[in-house]
């Protein structure tokens, strides 16, 4: 870690985030940044495709705000997004670190809320198989709503706990290790659409509480969501979790990307 170095606050004029007509707490823009003086407390919540990514982005944190941070991690292999709000309910020491985080990213796979046939699409392995019954992003919308609805109640017990203090809160649709398996297996379009929906789940449930989502999806698979990231070198030797090197660091520079413009719940 670099030495720190205390920096001026700096008023700043905040980007008001619109919170749409569907529902959600509205949140409201902060009227300056963190305060840099004492170290910023991260807490990161999700499945192994968060893994090894808070870290990184601590330091990249650290470099670019002149701040030291120090990371809460609890990332659990397959957490649904289910599992991510029961512990930020009922676990009392993690309650504690969001409550007094001025950093938080939640996210949780939708193993529980999916569409049974999405499990054709999770599988990584180029075997021929029947793709999903549907086949637009549309298609698949309704069968993503209960999970985007946990969301929303994931952001409701983050906002309670904050309690009306500027925090930066943040999270993330999945990318797609598996395109080329997908393509191969012919099921490539049909899968497309159901990772589309997925994603588009999240960015409106986060959109009702003025929450930034890092795009992990348009970084790793391209805006058209048709570029294969193993070829990018993003994609670890499993075939589908980030790579340690060039996988996390492209996670990272998303979020950084993003800002750190804090909102009040």
């Amino acid at each position: 870690m670099s030495a720190m170095r205390t920096v001026t606050v700096m008023v700043v004029s905040a980007l008001v985030l619109v919170v749409s007509s569907c529902g959600g707490t509205e949140s409201q823009p902060a009227e300056s940044r963190l305060d840099t003086s004492e170290p910023w407390e991260l807490v990161w919540i999700s499945d192994s495709m968060g893994s090894r990514v808070a870290e990184a982005w601590a330091d990249r944190i650290e470099e670019s705000e002149a701040v030291e941070v120090r990371v809460h991690n609890h990332i659990s292999g397959f957490m649904t997004i289910e599992e991510a709000q029961e512990m930020i309910t009922n676990e009392a020491a993690i309650r504690a670190e969001v409550a007094s985080a001025e950093i938080i990213v939640v996210y949780g796979n939708a193993s529980y809320s999916a569409p049974n046939d999405m499990d054709t699409c999770a599988r990584s392995g180029a075997d021929p198989r029947d793709p999903p019954e549907r086949s637009t992003s549309a298609d698949f919308a309704p069968d993503f709503a209960p999970y985007g609805d946990v969301f929303r109640d994931v952001f409701d017990t983050v906002f309670e706990l904050r309690a009306s203090q500027p925090t930066v809160i943040r999270t993330y649709d999945q990318f797609s290790g598996s395109l080329a398996d997908w393509r191969e297996a012919g099921i490539e379009p049909e899968c497309t659409a159901s990772w589309e929906a997925q994603a588009d789940a999240i960015h409106e449930a986060a959109r009702d509480y003025g929450v930034l989502t890092a795009s992990f999806y348009d970084e790793f698979n391209g805006t058209n969501h048709d570029e294969d990231p193993r070829e990018k070198g993003y994609i670890a030797v499993d075939g589908w979790h980030q790579s340690r090197d060039a996988g996390v660091a492209a996670q990272v520079e998303v979020l950084h990307a993003l800002g750190y413009d804090p909102i009040v719940p």
